[in-house]
């Protein structure tokens, strides 16, 4: 039985955030804002939970969520001559700074490397969309050009405030004397601010005045969406972007809603009072701020991936709770449509807060970290042990650290053992099956596999608006002698790809219903597929190999004779 007010508030926002069937309504800056209905359901189960908490022994436990948040030891394996493999998901990303994103020569010699899956890229909304319904998308249309022969992905984020810098060539639209508040630095164009939009000006590090809109304020949100919706319209099906940052609440395209600044002692706590007083900011409203920004990106992209930062919204413990509750609603609601993403990490100490959301969602979507320049060869090594243990399948680094990789043997060391863990690294150890087969008999086969990675490979499957975390198939492909794709037999192995944890041996054998051959000779090749979109996952082949297991995307197993 609930004993107190404040009981019987976290349960019921609790219930409130897992009940995805039912209309939310949102209160956002004393406005009533309504969101989609949210389709996604919950077993009975999960309602239950909440009702009956599990009691926290010696892990912890969030109140009002209903996961264990363990952290478990990573069982590192290793395969003789085994190199991580690409898969667009995973891997080393470079973050490449906003104002060098039109230096082609430049990023083109960093895709080249063969270590990197991509690159990482934040740009102001104010570059996208100078005037108001006229969109300058060069910038990005270029990124995602260079991208394109080498198939390596793009990590995107918007900014709205607190980045205040633009890409060299840049040129923004004049601004009317009479109009002094437009001219002052901000990320949001000045077109924007033109309107009946709320903002604050602040001292930014650079000693010079600053504007932010106040995110909540419903005349910028319209605004926003609107950006948003055109971006989806033109950018949700690209192949050659990873995700793309959930912002539109937060500085540098993050979810800190108060501006970084270190001019003077207490200027943090003095701009949170001025956000407080003057323009009614509460944990409760950043609550229902960010799940109304949070609607705003999937529907605007129903195929691409998103990603979210898990900083805080405020720098204290009510933030680290706010955190908690946006993040339950995005992942319980969109599932693996959205990554999640811990930002801002300066050195190699293991943190509780934000790492807790990741080591408590990473079995549900993929999760990574953005390291920033503070980050040594010694604070590398450690986060190479962290990565592991927190389930991550990506890592943004800034150009400094991969630069510093080349001179450096201990970072470049530390940044292999890093990349070689990340996400899943798939290795086929062993395929066998009936060579000879009379027509209408099924097929014995068997297989073995090792996961060398910190993560098992999801395969994302639609349920109304969330992505559930599934399995991909094994696909056993039939060629003709010419090598021509006659046939193919799939099946979902036991275990299921999303439980393919490393450590852990993974075998199973299965008897397959044969599709129709004729009598002859057929080559045997094994794939891990995504039967939707006929995606193939790269692994590594190490079956019958002789030196280093090669990374494939369809393994030769063998041949088969129809008589």
């Amino acid at each position: 039985m609930l004993k107190s007010t404040e009981d019987r508030t976290a349960t019921a926002v609790a219930f409130r955030s897992i009940s995805l069937s039912l209309a939310v309504t949102l209160g956002v800056g004393g406005i009533i804002l309504p969101l989609q209905k949210a389709e996604a359901k919950n077993s009975p189960v999960e309602v239950l939970k909440y009702f009956n908490p599990i009691p926290e022994k010696k892990h912890y436990l969030n109140e009002g969520q209903d996961r264990l948040i363990k952290t478990k030891k990573f069982k590192a394996v290793a395969i003789d001559g085994a190199q991580p493999v690409f898969n667009k998901e995973i891997g080393l990303f470079a973050v490449i700074p906003t104002e060098k994103i039109g230096q082609t020569q430049a990023i083109n010699e960093i895709l080249s490397k063969p270590n990197l899956s991509g690159i990482s890229v934040i740009i102001p909304w104010k570059v996208l969309e100078p005037k108001e319904d006229e969109f300058n998308w060069q910038p990005l249309d270029n990124l995602l050009e260079l991208v394109k022969p080498s198939g390596k992905t793009v990590i995107v984020r918007i900014s709205t405030c607190g980045l205040d810098t633009v890409p060299e060539g840049w040129q923004a639209p004049k601004v009317e004397e009479s109009d002094k508040k437009v001219a002052l630095d901000s990320d949001t164009p000045s077109w924007v601010f033109s309107g009946d939009v709320k903002t604050m000006e602040y001292t930014g590090k650079d000693s010079k005045q600053h504007l932010m809109p106040i995110f909540w304020d419903t005349n910028y949100l319209a605004k926003w969406s609107n950006f948003i919706t055109e971006m989806g319209e033109k950018y949700d099906k690209n192949p050659h972007i990873h995700s793309i940052g959930i912002t539109g609440g937060g500085i540098t395209g993050g979810t800190p809603v108060v501006p970084d600044v270190t001019l003077e002692k207490g200027n943090y706590d003095k701009l949170e009072k001025a956000l407080t007083k003057d323009h009614g900011m509460s944990q409760r409203q950043l609550v229902e701020h960010w799940k109304y920004v949070a609607d705003i990106f999937p529907k605007a992209f129903p195929t691409a991936r998103l990603n979210f930062d898990v900083d805080a919204p405020t720098a204290n413990r009510a933030g680290q709770n706010t955190l908690d509750e946006i993040s339950d609603y995005l992942i319980y609601r969109y599932g693996q449509r959205v990554y999640i993403t811990r930002q801002n990490v300066n050195d190699g100490k293991h943190g509780f807060d934000q790492y807790r959301v990741v080591i408590k969602f990473h079995p549900d979507t993929f999760t990574g970290y953005q390291l920033t320049e503070k980050v040594d060869a010694l604070d590398l090594e450690k986060i190479a042990k962290n990565a592991p243990v927190d389930g991550i399948s990506y890592v943004e680094l800034p150009l400094s650290t991969i630069e510093a990789s080349a001179k450096d043997e201990a970072l470049a060391k530390s940044l292999e053992e890093l990349r070689s863990k990340l996400g899943y690294q798939l290795v086929s150890q062993k395929i066998s099956f009936d060579q000879k087969l009379k027509p209408g008999d099924k097929l014995k086969a068997s297989f073995e596999f090792l996961n060398l990675g910190a993560a098992p490979p999801l395969r994302p499957s639609r349920e109304f608006d969330k992505d559930i975390a599934g399995s991909y198939k094994v696909q056993m492909e039939f060629r003709d002698e010419t090598g021509k794709p006659v046939a193919q037999s799939l099946h979902t192995p036991q275990p299921p790809t999303n439980q393919w944890l490393a450590g852990k041996p993974i075998t199973w054998s299965e008897e397959l219903k044969m599709p129709t051959l004729k009598p002859g000779k057929y080559g045997v090749f094994v794939s891990v597929v995504d039967v939707d979109t006929k995606r193939k996952l790269q692994i590594l082949n190490a079956s019958g190999t002789q030196g280093k297991p090669t990374a494939e995307f369809a393994i030769a197993a063998g041949d088969l004779r129809i008589e």
